[in-house]
């Protein structure tokens, strides 16, 4: 029999004038979802609203254990609650010290946290000590952190490594949301303990936001877990500009490895005011290789045609990525110093020179090659390149270039001299190479293509993933350090389908500290290539020799 709405909103008025609560009670029993609609429970709460705090605030907890599914419905209850919160502090403390689990409990320990109710505390954490339902438990956390009481950490912090996944995320942000010093510290304490906790932990860093949270955050980026230097990244890219300054400073003094992650972090960022300091790294010539590479990917990221001219240097590099990320550099650096100074290296037609055109030509600097072509230097050692060692993509790129800027015949000439280019690509091996720099990218199908043998290639980690999982390739070349998703977190999906021996996975990485030197030589820890299911590892800078002979292990000539 269908309620009769007037009647049963008449009843209920009266009730609450009466401040009768046991038959207001017996009424509402009837606004659950199996006897009122949407309206009629809206209706409802509208007419609590207007009742005397002593009277329906126990109806609200009454009311939030009915069946109401409206959530247009719910949000007026909590509304109500929260309202009405304020001058029953002792009912609040008795709704959430309940010994069962219903949704009148988590309504009123949300609502605690979200008056900040201070007085709730000692009841929210008896709640951590004795109670066992996970969301039972997230809730209590999430409203003793928004409580912010230094006092409750330590309870907080017993939460941050239990098993259930939310209950962990839960506690670990509500100390970023407690904050202060000792906040960060214990966050600091968590690392290493696993991946998962590692991520959380950093992300939670990065939520604080004071000056001693986002220095810390900022040494995290020479952290030896590679969790951790990866997440502090993408977190410091998150930030933006607010970050610059502590990455700036610290990178005047930094280990190489360390400032090669600062480097790439304030590129990434694209913060004019960086400009500034990444080109005084280079201007003193740093002797590692990897660093002077970050610093003119930063370059190219973040333009300064003003300062451009310190690029030039990049091109007469002894490491062939090295020159290659100094010309896309110069490319989006364009300005007339620059490119005089390149004629004038051009022109001496030395091994520096053909090195510098090389690079040109390989990282498709189209805007430089634009100015370059005039010049009969230019040109002679173009043709050196492109007919002998050119991949074939690079190579028809370059000569149709030449045929857009009018230089057609020119182009045909090149073309009639170019050696046999091998095998076919449908007769060669599946490779697919993960890289987020495409200048690297590059590097490698240039190398793979001397190699007789071609690519797929991927900027962003992520979409090479399906790809890889749907196709098997013969070989992955990856990244270790990438935003977003790292080296080893593709490698962990590749593994959920393929093992080792099913599908190879050569790793490629600039960072020292994962892997061992020794006299010199590099050798690799076999427990752990087992341990994050990659088959090989090649440091950066790496020679010819080296990338061929760790391609060949698993690709056949």
């Amino acid at each position: 029999m269908a309620i009769d709405e007037k009647a049963f909103i008449d009843e209920l008025i009266f009730c609450l004038d009466q401040e009768d609560i046991i038959k207001a009670k017996a009424l509402l029993q009837f606004a659950s979802d199996a006897e009122a609609s949407p309206d009629l429970q809206q209706k409802a709460m509208t007419e609590l609203a207007k009742g005397p705090e002593k009277v329906v605030y126990p109806l609200l907890n009454f009311l939030s254990k009915l069946q109401i599914s409206s959530p247009r419905v719910q949000e007026s209850l909590y509304e109500l609650i929260l309202d009405k919160s304020y001058g029953n502090t002792d009912l609040v403390i008795q709704y959430i010290s309940e010994d069962k689990k219903n949704a009148a409990r988590l309504l009123f320990i949300k609502a605690a946290g979200d008056l900040m109710l201070s007085a709730t505390r000692p009841a929210l954490e008896k709640i951590l000590a004795a109670d066992t339902d996970p969301q039972i438990l997230t809730a209590a956390i999430q409203s003793i952190g928004n409580l912010k009481s230094r006092q409750s950490l330590p309870s907080i912090a017993a939460m941050a490594l239990h098993p259930d996944k939310n209950v962990k995320r839960a506690a670990i942000f509500a100390i970023s949301e407690t904050g202060g010093k000792d906040g960060v510290d214990m966050l600091l304490n968590f690392l290493g303990a696993d991946a998962e906790t590692d991520k959380l932990a950093v992300e939670a860093l990065a939520e604080i936001q004071d000056l001693y949270a986002l220095e810390k955050l900022t040494s995290l980026l020479d952290a030896e877990q590679t969790s951790v230097r990866d997440t502090a990244i993408d977190q410091l890219i998150h930030l933006g500009k607010k970050a610059t300054p502590l990455l700036a400073r610290a990178a005047e003094n930094a280990r190489a490895d360390y400032m090669v992650h600062l480097i790439t972090t304030l590129g990434h960022i694209k913060d004019p005011a960086a400009i500034a300091p990444i080109t005084a790294i280079i201007n003193t010539q740093p002797a590692d290789a990897n660093i002077r590479q970050a610093v003119y990917e930063a370059m190219e990221r973040i333009p300064s045609p003003k300062t451009a001219i310190c690029l030039a240097q990049g091109l007469q590099d002894p490491v062939e990525s090295v020159r290659m990320s100094a010309a896309q550099a110069m490319d989006v650096n364009l300005s007339k110093p620059l490119v005089a100074g390149l004629k004038n290296i051009v022109r001496t037609r030395s091994p520096d020179a053909q090195n510098a055109v090389a690079a040109l030509i390989d990282a498709k600097s189209d805007n430089m090659i634009t100015f370059l072509v005039q010049e009969p230097a230019f040109l002679f050692l173009a043709e050196n390149h492109v007919t002998t060692i050119a991949d074939p993509d690079t190579r028809n790129a370059f000569l149709k270039k030449l045929a857009s800027l009018g230089l057609g015949d020119l182009a045909e000439v090149m073309a009639a001299k170019i050696q046999d280019p091998g095998p076919g690509k449908q007769d060669l091996p599946g490779i697919i190479v993960v890289d987020d720099s495409k200048m690297m990218l590059r590097l490698y199908q240039n190398k793979l293509s001397g190699m007789g043998l071609s690519c797929r290639i991927f900027h962003q980690p992520e979409s090479a993933v399906s790809e890889i999982l749907e196709t098997r390739p013969d070989l992955v070349i990856t990244d270790l350090n990438m935003p977003g998703m790292s080296g080893l977190e593709l490698t962990r999906e590749i593994r959920k389908k393929y093992g080792t021996n099913d599908l190879p996975i050569l790793m490629i990485t600039t960072q020292s500290d994962f892997v061992e030197e020794k006299d010199g030589d590099i050798p690799i820890d076999n427990a752990l290539l087992t341990r994050s299911g990659i088959n090989r590892i090649l440091h950066k800078p790496f020679t010819d020799d080296a990338f061929k002979t760790a391609v060949r292990r698993y690709i056949a000539p």
